[in-house]
């Protein structure tokens, strides 16, 4: 079965239409498939692709996908979870397909659910089935709270909701022994044909081989994967050569396989027959990288696979050798190449693998080498290859997982994890991932009953991600631990260098909830310590330390009127530029740009450092500082009276951005107090509802167009007036979603109950569409929706 890791796709941005891969190889077939899935999915919200391993599903899916693209505005979207182990991370990996940051202390679950609530989507889950439990929780949940929303899941089982349809994915039919059938008709020969030529160029499909191909194509009852197996053969071996010798194979293994069903043996035939074909370093080269849960890099093969009968050319050579035998598949992307193989092809490794007593020995060498590569990246986030490290990891988070899972379940290993999870804070953070890097401090902390140095800094890394998400109550308990900790190792004669990260969280803590003068005094305070120490101590963590306290003392100098408050930003914006940060000179613009504002009243020149500061952030993926400086751009232009309609839009595309990372006002105390402030002011100099027609307007923007408006002042097109199109863009998307199940015939009480809100709000909604269309009646709603919504998109 075809598989398509995270790792190999782009991250794509919230509410961009899709991020299916680009690229994906054709499918041989499936017509009818897809035709009944499509008929399918008109009349059920979950759709489970069924079938045996290497049958085809996720091919088959994107295909579906891809098809049906124009029926889903809001886009298609993958999320393969083959990699993942723990259904507890379910939600933030789908989070994360979907582009979306959770910076918030909420449940993942629910920032899903929020983001999909008005959404028409398509969400694709590949590879269920080792989690089918806690997927089928979640689409339920999803379902349920996003009416617009559809699934199409692929797993050997079905997910086994009362409401699911299933589809199951047959092998494809194979030519019967009479004589004289045109083979070609059949789709498993026209498969082995396509992957035999793409193997060896002189393959051709004639008189002479086509009954050893169609003899072969039964032999392997059809099964894709199989086929293609025995297709890359085709470069040292003539059709019969292979049929007789995987012929033989079958016998033999059927005979101590009999209890797995018919097709399941057929396949593993196939695949050991493989095995049997590869050379004695490719076979032990295809072993020991099944412990990679994800594609990998060539240096990180030759880290696990080297050593014993593999030197390191021979690693090289194996990986070409398994790349050409269609074990391994390439992919090279950015300049980089990366290996992956089919969740089949991986399983028959792992068990080569634990049947030499080797397990143990691979997953500890893959642990270390991800474990060098989260030093290195932790080395790099304060440099010029910031934003390249951010993509590296964003690649690596497989990996990572099971390296930490490694630490966790393991004797003795428990410091490495801690520190491997601690030094990784801030691409945790920059990526939105709160809450897992928490669920693994917090498994961590768990276990350590120890004042290990590790253990405090972890300690204080959780403190400091519970504070930027907003819990209080899980802050203040983590932050009394830190100090127990620092008070233990004081007394105990240890180093100084935890008291820096003690007092950057009070001050961080008490510039969020408001307490300026606190705020500042501590940070400075760490600053001054800081200021004391000698280089040669100040490693990564101490280094991205004195910058996010230099940061947030200056913000907290802006708000608080400090009369240094124009020299802390500037302080803080040429720290980033020496180091050559993008991310760290964006954040010191903001910083500058606040001082201008808040202290200089300059709003022009506030501008010009927002604005600097967001062009910095446009490709990132990272919505964490754009909300805000996007909620700043929008104060500043409130100043200017001709400023104030673009100031609501930009209100409401800041508003978009927080809600797309799940972070919500009230935990950012100073930051809320200004948002009241100049909201209040727009709203009285605009009137209540040009305000909010603005606001509502342009949250309704995708990424790329509020970008562009952002930084340009070009009107979206999505927003230009003309047509039918002028009337659609008046509503807000939840009353787009109204007008929607008004168009099913569903009574204002049946809205309410769909959306989970008031009857009074469902027929403010329908009032409000009514007013914007100029319609007296729901008929008219309905005949509008049908027409202008529904008649867009091509059927499904």
């Amino acid at each position: 079965m075809q598989a398509v890791s995270l790792t190999m796709v782009r991250t794509a941005s919230p509410q961009k239409k899709g991020n299916l891969p680009a690229g994906v190889a054709a499918i041989i077939g499936r017509n009818r498939e897809v035709s009944e899935a499509k008929r399918l999915l008109t009349g059920t919200r979950l759709l489970t692709l069924t079938g045996v391993a290497g049958v085809g599903k996720t091919r088959l899916a994107l295909k579906i996908g891809r098809e049906v693209d124009r029926s889903f505005p809001d886009g298609v979207w993958l999320a393969d979870v083959r990699s993942l182990r723990d259904g507890r991370l379910l939600a933030g990996i789908i989070a994360a397909a979907l582009g979306l940051r959770d910076r918030s202390a909420h449940r993942p679950e629910q920032l899903l659910a929020q983001f999909l609530g008005d959404k028409r989507a398509l969400l694709i889950l590949d590879n269920c089935e080792h989690l089918v439990h806690a997927c089928a929780t979640l689409a339920a949940m999803l379902l349920d709270r996003a009416p617009g929303l559809r699934i199409l899941a692929t797993s050997r089982q079905s997910l086994g909701l009362g409401y699911e349809a299933t589809l199951v994915v047959s092998p494809f039919d194979v030519p019967e022994e009479a004589e004289g059938v045109d083979v070609t008709r059949y789709e498993a020969v026209r498969l082995f044909a396509e992957q035999a030529l793409m193997s060896n160029s002189a393959f051709r499909l004639d008189e002479h081989n086509r009954d050893a191909v169609a003899k072969l194509c039964r032999r392997l009852e059809g099964i894709p994967l199989a086929l293609e197996l025995a297709a890359a053969w085709a470069r040292v071996l003539g059709a019969q050569e292979i049929c007789e010798r995987l012929n033989d194979r079958y016998r033999f293994l059927t005979r101590s396989i009999r209890a797995t069903e018919p097709t399941h043996r057929t396949l593993l035939a196939a695949v050991d027959w493989s095995f049997g074909l590869c050379d004695p370093r490719e076979q032990l080269l295809w072993a020991r990288a099944s412990v990679f849960p994800a594609p990998f890099e060539a240096d990180a093969a030759m880290a696990v696979a080297k050593g014993g009968q593999l030197t390191g050319e021979e690693v090289v050579d194996a990986l070409a050798g398994l790349t050409g035998k269609s074990v391994l598949i390439c992919d090279t992307r950015d300049g980089r190449t990366r290996y992956s193989m089919l969740e089949t092809i991986r399983e028959y490794g792992a068990a080569k693998l634990a049947a030499s007593g080797e397990e143990e020995h691979a997953r500890r060498l893959h642990r270390d080498h991800y474990r060098q590569v989260s030093d290195a990246a932790a080395a790099g986030w304060c440099s010029a290859e910031q934003v390249a490290w951010i993509r590296r990891i964003g690649q690596e988070w497989p990996h990572i997982r099971a390296a930490l899972e490694f630490c966790l379940t393991r004797d003795g290993e428990l410091e490495q994890g801690l520190s491997m999870a601690s030094e990784l804070f801030e691409y945790w953070i920059s990526y939105g991932a709160h809450s897992e890097l928490r669920r693994w401090l917090d498994r961590a902390l768990e276990k350590d009953e120890t004042s290990d140095v590790n253990a405090a800094f972890a300690l204080v890394v959780n403190a400091r991600t519970a504070l930027l998400q907003g819990d209080d109550v899980a802050a203040r308990r983590l932050m009394d631990a830190c100090m127990d900790a620092y008070t233990d190792r004081a007394r105990a004669g240890g180093d100084e260098r935890l008291r820096g990260f003690v007092d950057n969280l009070a001050g961080l803590s008490a510039f969020l909830q408001g307490d300026l003068g606190t705020a500042v005094a501590r940070l400075r305070a760490a600053l001054d310590r800081y200021a004391e120490t000698r280089p040669d101590e100040v490693g990564p963590l101490e280094g991205n330390n004195i910058f996010l306290t230099s940061l947030w003392l200056s913000m907290a100098a802006a708000f608080h009127q400090e009369l240094d408050s124009a020299d802390l930003a500037r302080s803080c914006r040429e720290m980033a530029e020496a180091k050559g940060a993008s991310i760290l000179r964006a954040w010191g613009m903001y910083a500058s740009g606040l001082d201008k504002l808040l202290v200089a009243g300059d709003a022009k020149a506030a501008s010009v450092f927002f604005l600097d500061s967001l062009r910095l952030q446009q490709d990132t993926g990272d919505r964490w500082l754009p909300a805000w400086g996007v909620e700043a751009l929008a104060w500043a232009s409130a100043t200017e009276e001709r400023s104030m309609p673009r100031a609501a839009a930009l209100m409401g595309i800041a508003h978009a951005f927080r809600r797309a990372i799940g972070m919500t006002m009230p935990g950012l105390v100073p930051l809320a107090h200004a948002h009241d402030t100049w909201e209040a002011r727009l709203r009285d100099k605009l009137g209540g509802q040009a305000y909010q027609e603005a606001f509502d307007r342009y949250a309704a923007l995708d990424v790329d167009e509020a970008f562009a408006y952002v930084l340009g002042h070009a009107e979206p097109s999505s927003l230009q007036r003309g047509g039918a199109s002028d009337a659609t863009s008046m509503l807000t998307r939840r009353e787009l979603q109204v007008a929607g199940l008004i168009a099913e015939g569903c009574s204002n009480k049946e809205i309410a109950s769909r959306l989970t809100v008031s009857q009074r709000t469902a027929e403010a909604h329908v009032d409000h569409i009514l007013g914007k269309l100029s319609f007296h009646s729901r008929t008219q709603i309905s005949a509008w929706y049908q027409a202008e919504i529904e008649g867009a998109p091509r059927p499904l």
